[in-house]
């Protein structure tokens, strides 16, 4: 008999249209003790969850700081108190507040929705509590950069949505949907980009399916250097839309090739980690940077060198490179940048350039799947 747990109770309870808000850890990655909000447009309520409501007026400042299991929070205007938990709400719509992390190297958030404050072990645990579509245009811009065409934007918001539907229930047994750090998605805040924004309106609810109306696993990279990568090369789970896809889009951004040396002898100790006695390794080194036809592995005295390992193991741009010795020296000629699975940036910026739409862009990246409503798709069946 099949064993239900938590996760697949949660999962059941807990259908995809449901979310008509998520919550979203703030300043996951640095965990502060403290944090200081201001309301910056219109005015907002803070509930302390012993004492009530107090309005905050635009501009007001509140800071908050870790006390033990509680909350301790203050005002310029005197206002102090201790509580479990905090929230902030807009008093009405179109609110807008900034939080900041004292002592954080992450940049201050503009924000809307609501923010929760409790004490957590060892920092605070920030939440705000959104929609999808409000926090779409800060994730597209983080993830895509700045600068782009409309199409590009499309594009990409359609695969950034895909990937929070796809993963909202990621963080659920910590008490909350997603993260705003790259183990998700990076989500700055609101941002005021009108063709971010415009695109994001224009592609409202739409993600990425298979043929079976499942979401699909929206991988996407900066700089595939000619042709992507199989995600059964990559992460041995391959899809059958996300294969390896000869990409002549790209090839014009300063990303697509690159070099990168590294001293003999740290190589050497690599060779000797994986049981291989350096010194007999010469058929794998060429003089020349890889041309389109990437290389999975590479075997030596029987002992396989896979090429993604060796792209986390010293820190190289892509796994799509060429080895060479130099002396003392190993030099790696590359092309591209980041993991090289499914949607190429550079590639989708160049196609909208050259004024493709962006369902073709998708249908380019991601071969048979389709564009449908969140509504009409399905989250994949748990293990």
């Amino acid at each position: 008999m099949r064993r239900i747990t938590l996760t697949s109770i949660l999962f059941i309870l807990l259908p995809l249209v449901s979310y008509s808000q998520i919550s979203i850890r703030i300043f996951a990655r640095s965990k502060p003790s403290s944090l200081i909000f201001t309301t910056v447009k219109g005015a907002s309520i803070l509930t302390d969850g012993a004492a009530g409501e107090v309005r905050l007026s635009q501009g007001e400042t509140v800071a908050v700081t870790r006390y033990g299991d509680r909350v301790i929070y203050s005002t310029l205007s005197g206002i102090r108190g201790v509580s479990d938990s905090l929230a902030f709400a807009p008093a009405a719509s179109g609110a807008l507040f900034t939080v900041r992390a004292p002592g954080s190297s992450e940049p201050d958030k503009t924000l809307t929705g609501t923010l929760t404050v409790t004490s957590f072990p060892g920092s605070l645990r920030i939440l705000n509590i959104t929609t999808v579509e409000e926090c779409l245009p800060g994730v597209v811009r983080a993830e895509a950069g700045k600068y782009g065409p409309s199409h590009y934007y499309r594009a990409q918001a359609v695969v950034a949505r895909t990937y929070i539907y796809r993963n909202i229930d990621r963080h659920i047994l910590d008490g909350y949907n997603l993260c705003d750090d790259i183990h998700c998605q990076v989500y700055p805040g609101v941002v005021t980009d009108s063709v971010i924004m415009n695109a994001c309106r224009s592609t409202a609810g739409l993600v990425l399916a298979d043929r079976d109306s499942i979401m699909i696993e929206a991988a996407f990279h900066g700089n595939c250097g000619g042709e992507t990568a199989s995600s059964a090369d990559v992460w041995l789970a391959g899809y059958p839309y996300l294969v390896s896809v000869k990409d002549p889009w790209c090839s014009y951004s300063a990303s697509s090739t690159w070099k990168r040396s590294i001293a003999r002898s740290e190589w050497n100790a690599y060779l000797r980690s994986k049981g291989i006695f350096p010194g007999t390794e010469g058929a794998i080194y060429s003089a020349k940077t890889p041309a389109p036809g990437r290389i999975t592995n590479r075997t030596v005295q029987g002992k396989t060198l896979w090429s993604e390992e060796i792209r986390l193991r010293f820190g190289l741009r892509s796994a799509y490179f060429s080895l060479s010795a130099a002396g003392d020296s190993i030099v790696f000629s590359g092309r591209g940048y980041g993991h090289g699975v499914g949607l190429c940036q550079d590639g989708a910026k160049h196609m909208a350039e050259k004024k493709m739409s962006y369902n073709k862009i998708i249908g380019f990246y991601y071969p048979g799947t389709i564009i449908t409503d969140v509504k009409n798709a399905r989250r994949p069946a748990r293990p």
